[in-house]
């Protein structure tokens, strides 16, 4: 009930109250667990706590603190500080010490309400002096010393209108909270408000579960003003979901607010319908979404569910907005924040306070009597935040709240809420409004809710991170409730490194075995192997009712011929075994089986009991799958001949990745490898079936006692009949996706397709990572096992779906989902018990299923596993890149299993910026940039195969996004672009792009040791190419991957480089034993021949002995021959023998390590080089990567090598027949090929580039240097000095517009030739523009299209 006087908006919260005690004394006011206090009760105890304060001297507009867990206590104590004339100040216990000892600080309160148990850590947090005043049932008592301050008793003056009610902290802008002053006006006008338009009466109870210091608990708190009841949780009770559905329930609650987080929460317990008696639920705090609000009303059939929105500075609530349940379905994604409340208007401005046209976007604005006074003893932040209103004359209406949120009328009147004006974020020059990401984000249909936060990095500058809570509705996950964070992300790769570590692999060392015939798998073995994949996929067209009964129809009959196991030879018991072994490929990280496994861990180990078969010993024996071998493990029972197979499953491998239902799904597995005894068995005359159960077997083969006795099976001659396995099957049509049949569910008879229901297993009930599988798949097929034996009824349904998956009808088949027998069913399996009404006593196995092409078929890669490399976190990412623009596409997802809170219910952003610093601390690494010609080839590759622009050597691949998939693509290009031979699982041992640049260069180059394959080509002829001083091939790394080349690219490299080898001691020795090697590679010509630097004199002098041998040498290409400018700092005598004494040659000698002659660290170099030793010790201390032995050869072969030079004389008597091209770098020094033009004595191309000596090889140069040999290998390429001539109408060119034209020419023409500049001519012509037509358009444009390679368009 509310009482209302005249005047009634100057009541204060005190008489409201006291009208309603008079109204219904002895109605329950307020209850807490056992404890209630009627009205009357009420009013006497809040009473005496504010005759009590106002002893100690309390006065109007002062706040008092209460510090207090909910109770009757706290309700008392309300009224009592509001009875005394004060205002009260809600101090939560659970707020952390320091934020309390700030607030009772800043506010300059004076006396603080509490519990007796809380006085310890009160007093701890407040200043000397200060009041502690214990409340226990209605008793007061004032602790503190006594010589304390006594003010005595104020004179009482009643509260005004404009006296402070309460003061509430909220978060602030600088990191500490800003108390906010709210007067008795405003909150009376709320809570009028609240009675005349919601119905908050002597009819309602409300719950009080918001914690106090939450504005939107006021209300709650200060219910009974308006005579309604009001149930209070205890403590810690707000953040349990299903002890506020008891609560409800217990006491008949009408009235619930809380934000969507706490909402959401209620809905997902699904015992929110159970909450009959509520009539209202108000939703606060955060945005409200269509989808909760639909379920919501869902729920609660007879509800009015509304959409409160109002900042703490404006009283609690400044608008609402009744949800229409006829309508919600059509309307935005989030509900609108409605229309104001009486005596409330909205402004929303532009960013010059104008009013915006409706639909257009800007900030709120708030004006009205709610308003709040201000900010406590902050004047600045009050001027800031509410500022003159230009709008209206009425002096309620004076002000404007400045709100901070971007808002937008809608065409009904209301208002839409848009997100925060401080949410807007500038990303790599966008800017972004992050709540517009976690609205896009919250529409995807697996994401129950979302948070966007933006993350600085150092490395990569600003990153966009989205964290996101899963529907378990929509959005199943393996182990739901007891998954793994696996099972959400794939970032951790623990699922591959588990298939990679083959821990379902028997190790048992000393052990006597059987090495078995028909290791080499047969072409008709991979063929039926790679054929049956978990297929997800489906690329071969349409699916038809006859393609349904093909792939159902069970074989008729047994095999034509028969015979005993004891008849198996050895050679034929190796081939049958062999299909159960690992199956290899270059295609695949991971190998393949015959079988299929719950997440490709072949967990299921397989053991062979024989006796008198293939001439083996009676024994038991364990078949291993890598090593295709019999390992003898035990003696067999006696008796006779016989072939028994025992099935254990490995706990430990299975379960790093699962948690539930580890042994159905191991039986699962020891099915689908009786599926494929039974496919391969008809071949050998034999038959398998079902032996008696006989788990003691596990003893004999010494199995760790947690591993899981699975089955025994007999392998008896195809004339013995076979045991059936009940198995029922029931085929789904997706509607319009199978030709000739309708939609809908199906069970196979045998013959036909019997329709029995339209319902399907839905998309929402596979496991979220096989949905997109789902939308791909035309048909569905449930198989319901019904052996008496739980342990059968698996087991026969892997071997029944294994038939299936090997059907010759290009179909293909991926299981998802499955029953269990310890409660914890798939979603699948529950959709289809219903459906079917299955009843105990069943097992089923579901999987979905389209045409498949051939291609398909044949492919041995690793495509169709790519549910093992992407998660809901990373699929989520995927989907929001086909609907975001690319800035706004997060660049991590993290999946929680439920959002941080604060005590007030909401989202607590801070703790998720805390969460993912945790996370990725340890993965915050600077970015390196590659430091050597391997790093920075690998680098292109990898930045190609990530897509990352920006890469590090010290990024981890998968880490930075990388999968198996991408693994193998990026290690297979190492391999073909590098020349290297690198396994492909070395990502897992190597993961980042200096490991693996280092694992490049020190693997074994060929049997040839000193011919390093740098990359792989299909043609005969390989290119021969020297590196520079040192001889260390490695560096034409970079050079190798970027050309388009097809042929092999080998690189020379210099004896003494490989351990044990002593560099040859001349020049002659060096290029004769170099030409042996050639030779035996390729023993005759043409030779295609390269040489870098020093290598460049190689080449030639290779070329010239070649010839000189009646070789043909079809091209040599000499790139950089020159010396690089060095600027030792010393001079040095020209016959110095090379020595740590010439700086010369320590600057030369660093740079064959540095790939640079960079001034400073020269000079480093030179002051720390004093022979040997040092150097060594300055270069790897520089270069970690480097080997030290490594740095040793390549010093020893410099300091043989570097005195080699031509003689005068011995470049007289040389020259080579062969075209020459010559790569001059900037800067260099001339080269031999300048001191003796005849060396060549055809022809001789020259070219000039721009990076200098050592950038050739580099990043910034390589790029020039391989344009300038595609140019040199043009066909017909042009030796001649080609002319432009430029003719053009009569005018002033500058003499520096004239330099800019002839050098912007002349670099086009030679690069297009492969011509030196000085062979390039250029004229300029001036024509009279009257004459231009008869000199030039006609005769060379209009009648010289023959040579025009433009035409004019004038």
């Amino acid at each position: 009930m509310m009482a209302k006087p005249a005047g009634s908006g100057e009541l204060s919260l005190s008489e409201m109250l006291r009208a309603a005690t008079a109204a219904q004394p002895d109605r329950t006011a307020v209850s807490c667990g056992t404890e209630r206090l009627s009205f009357q009760q009420l009013s006497e105890r809040s009473e005496h706590v504010g005759a009590h304060l106002r002893r100690l001297g309390v006065r109007a507009d002062e706040p008092v603190g209460i510090f207090m867990e909910p109770s009757v206590d706290l309700m008392t104590s309300v009224w009592g500080v509001l009875h005394s004339g004060a205002a009260y100040l809600p101090l939560s216990p659970e707020y952390p010490d320091e934020r309390v000892r700030y607030m009772v600080a800043d506010s300059r309160t004076e006396v603080v309400l509490t519990s007796e148990s809380l006085v310890p850590r009160l007093a701890a947090l407040t200043p000397p002096g200060t009041r502690i005043v214990t409340v226990a049932d209605g008793r007061v008592r004032t602790e503190g010393p006594a010589d304390g301050p006594t003010a005595g008793p104020a004179a009482f003056v009643p509260p005004r209108g404009d006296s402070l009610a309460y003061v509430i902290y909220t978060s602030g802008s600088t990191g500490n909270p800003k108390g906010i002053g709210i007067e008795h006006h405003s909150i009376v006008s709320q809570m009028r408000w609240l009675a005349e338009e919601h119905g908050l009466d002597e009819r309602r109870t409300v719950l009080q579960k918001t914690p106090l210091s939450f504005d939107a608990a006021q209300w709650e708190i200060l219910a009974p003003a308006c005579g309604s009841s009001v149930v209070m949780s205890e403590p810690g009770i707000y953040a349990d979901p299903g002890g506020l559905i008891d609560l409800i329930t217990a006491h008949r609650v009408t009235t619930l607010q809380g934000v969507p987080t706490l909402l959401q929460a209620l809905v997902d317990t699904g015992r929110l319908s159970d909450c009959t008696s509520l009539t209202h639920v108000f939703s606060g705090g955060e945005a409200l979404t269509k989808t909760l609000a639909v379920e919501l009303l869902d729920a609660l059939p007879h509800v009015d569910l509304v959409n409160l929105y109002g900042p703490s500075e404006c009283t609690i609530n400044a608008s609402a907005h009744t949800v229409d349940r006829d309508t919600v379905h059509e309307g935005p994604d989030h509900v609108s924040i409605g229309r104001p409340v009486p005596g409330m208007s909205f402004h929303i401005l532009d960013a010059a306070r104008r009013p915006v046209a409706p639909g257009e976007s800007g900030e709120l604005h708030i004006a009205g009597h709610q308003l709040a006074r201000g900010y406590l003893n902050n004047p600045e932040l009050t001027a800031q935040r509410f500022i003159a209103n230009p709008f209206s004359s009425d002096p309620a209406s004076a002000r404007l709240y400045r709100t901070g949120d971007l808002a937008r009328w809608n065409d009904d009147g209301t208002v839409q809420f848009l997100g925060r004006t401080d949410s807007q974020v500038k990303l790599r020059g966008f800017r972004v409004e992050l709540d517009e990401i976690k609205v896009s984000i919250e529409k995807h249909e697996w994401v129950k809710r979302a948070a966007v936060l933006v993350r600085d990095d150092a490395r990569v500058g600003a990153n966009l991170i989205a964290f996101i809570e899963l529907d378990p509705q929509r959005a199943a996950l393996m182990d739901q409730g007891n998954h793994g964070s696996h099972h959400q992300s794939k970032q951790s790769r623990l699922q591959l490194k588990a298939q990679l570590a083959n821990l379902g692999v028997r190790q048992e060392d000393g052990a006597a075995v059987v090495e078995l015939p028909g290791r080499a798998a047969t072409a008709g073995q991979r063929r039926t192997v790679f054929a049956r994949k978990t297929y997800r996929f489906f690329e071969g067209g349409e699916v038809t009712r006859a393609d349904l009964l093909g792939l159902l129809a069970r074989p008729d009959g047994p095999p034509a011929a028969h015979r005993d196991p004891a008849a198996l030879s050895l050679a034929e018991l190796g081939t049958l075994l062999r299909w159960f072994g690992q199956f290899p490929s270059g295609e695949r990280l991971l190998p393949k089986y015959g079988y299929a496994s719950p997440g490709s861990l072949y967990a299921t180990q397989l053991y062979l009991e024989l006796s008198g078969v293939a001439g083996l010993d009676a024994g038991l024996y364990y078949y291993h799958p890598v090593e295709h071998r019999l390992v003898l493990i035990g003696a067999a029972a006696a008796g006779g001949p016989r072939l028994r197979v025992h099935f254990v499953g490995r706990r430990s491998a299975i379960e790093p990745v699962y948690r539930n239902n580890i042994q159905e799904v191991l039986q699962f597995e020891a099915g689908h490898m009786v599926g494929l005894f039974d496919h391969v068995l008809p071949e050998y005359g034999l038959r398998i079936n079902p032996g008696p159960a006989t788990p003691g077997v596990k003893d004999l083969l010494r199995c760790p006692d947690e591993d899981y006795y699975l089955a025994t099976y007999e392998v008896e001659s195809a004339a013995a009949p076979a045991v059936p396995s009940p198995v029922e099957l029931y085929v789904q049509a997706h509607p319009d996706r199978v030709v000739d049949l309708h939609g809908g569910q199906y069970r196979f008879d045998g013959a036909d397709l019997v329709h029995v229901s339209d319902d399907l297993v839905r998309k929402q009930d596979v496991i979220a990572i096989n949905q997109e599988v789902y939308d791909r798949a035309s048909f569905g097929v449930s198989l319901i096992g019904r052996a008496p034996e739980p342990w059968q009824r698996y087991v026969d349904l892997g071997r029944e779906l294994q038939r299936l998956q090997l059907n010759g009808l290009d179909v293909g088949l991926m299981s998802s989902g499955y029953s269990s027998e310890t409660g914890n069913p798939l979603p699948s399996a529950r959709r289809i018990a219903d459906i079917v009404d299955l009843g105990p006593g069943t097992a089923s196995y579901f999987a979905v299923g389209g045409r498949i092409s051939a291609e398909q078929r044949l492919s041995e890669g690793m495509k169709e596993d790519s549910v093992h490399m992407r998660g809901p976190a990373e699929i989520v990412k995927d989907n929001l890149a086909e609907t975001l623009p690319p800035y706004m596409v997060p660049n991590r997802v993290t999946v929680l299993d439920a959002f941080p809170l604060t005590p007030n219910g909401k989202i607590d952003h801070q703790a998720l910026r805390e969460r993912d610093k945790a996370a990725v601390d340890h993965t915050d690494t600077p970015v390196v940039p590659p430091r050597t010609p391997t790093e920075e080839a690998i680098a292109a590759l990898w930045g190609a195969v990530l897509r990352q622009e920006r890469v590090s050597i010290r990024d981890n691949f998968f880490a930075a996004g990388g999968h198996s998939l991408t693994a193998v693509n990026l290690v297979g290009r190492i391999n073909r672009e590098l020349g290297s031979s690198l396994p492909l699982q070395v990502l897992f041992d190597a993961p980042t792009i200096a490991e693996l640049a280092r694992r490049v260069d020190r693997e074994p180059a060929t049997a040839l040791t000193r011919l390093v394959r740098l990359r792989a080509g299909d043609g005969a002829r390989p290119v021969f190419c020297w590196p520079g001083l040192g001889g260390y091939p490695m560096s034409l790394r970079l050079l190798a991957g970027r050309l388009e080349l097809d042929r092999p690219f080998l690189g020379v490299q210099a004896h003494g480089i490989n351990e044990g080898e002593v560099p040859y001691p001349t020049f002659e020795e060096m290029v004769a034993r170099d030409i042996e090697l050639v030779r035996r590679v390729q023993p005759v010509g043409p030779y295609t021949l390269w040489g870098y630097s020093f290598g460049a004199r190689v080449a030639f002098e290779v070329a010239h002995q070649l010839e000189r041998a009646g070789e043909q040498v079809d091209e040599l290409i000499l790139i950089a021959p020159g010396k690089p400018p060095v600027e030792a700092g010393a001079e040095h005598a020209a016959e110095a023998a090379a020595g740590y004494a010439d700086p010369t040659f320590v600057s030369i000698l660093y740079s064959v390590f540095a790939g640079n002659l960079e001034r400073s660290a020269v000079e480093a170099c030179l002051a720390a080089t004093r022979d040997e030793d040092s150097f060594v010790d300055f270069v790897c201390g520089r270069f970690e990567h480097l080997d030290r032995d490594l740095v040793r050869r390549i010093v020893g072969v410099v300091r043989t090598t570097f005195p080699f030079e031509y003689a005068p004389d011995e470049l007289a008597r040389r020259g080579v027949t062969a075209p020459i091209t010559v790569l001059r770098a900037r800067g260099d020094q001339d080269s031999f090929i300048d001191s003796a033009p005849g060396l060549a004595r055809t022809s001789l191309q020259i070219s000039r580039l721009q990076a200098d000596h050592y950038e050739l090889l580099r990043a910034r140069g390589i790029d020039e240097l391989v344009s300038a040999l595609d140019a040199a290998h043009l066909t017909g390429k042009a030796i001649g000095v080609p002319h432009v001539s430029i003719k053009h109408f009569p005018n002033n060119l500058a003499a520096d517009q004239i330099s800019a034209l002839v050098d912007a020419i002349t670099s086009a023409v030679r690069t297009a030739f492969s011509v030196d500049e000085g062979a390039v001519s250029i004229a300029l012509e001036p024509v009279a523009q009257e004459a231009w037509t008869e000199r030039v358009y006609i005769p060379e444009i209009v009648q010289g299209t023959a040579n025009l390679v433009k035409a004019p368009n004038y």
